[in-house]
């Protein structure tokens, strides 16, 4: 019996593990508003794929996690995104609410010489 006890402990499965997991998830389910957030954060684990890519984007460095929190705030409309992988590896993402918010903020930039605020209409 103590064999299969430290061999458990090896593979993370031993009952030291599984009290770290009780807290850990207690903790999160603590660190939630709602049991609906809860809930979400299970399902969108389930996502295949996603947690990999929850990774990549944890472990980016800040100005390229900040530019792509920045696409995806303006682009407002996640499911209009484009995405494209060159045979460079180059990755584009585009979305038309993207060129339309970008547009804008260049013509209110812009500078014709006058000090009247620019309308956006």
């Amino acid at each position: 019996m103590r064999n299969k006890t430290r061999h458990n402990q090896k593979k993370g499965s031993g009952p030291n593990t599984t009290r770290t997991t009780e807290h850990l998830v207690r903790a999160l389910v603590a660190g939630c508003d709602s049991p609906a957030q809860v809930l979400e954060l299970y399902y969108w684990s389930k996502e295949p794929g996603l947690i990999d890519v929850i990774r990549g984007i944890v472990a980016m460095p800040e100005e390229a996690r900040a530019a792509l929190e920045t696409f995806m705030a303006i682009a407002r409309d996640t499911k209009s995104v484009v995405a494209t992988l060159d045979r460079y590896g180059g990755l584009s993402l585009t979305s038309a609410n993207a060129v339309k918010t970008v547009a804008l903020a260049q013509y209110a930039a812009e500078d014709d010489g006058d000090d009247q605020p620019r309308l956006l209409n």
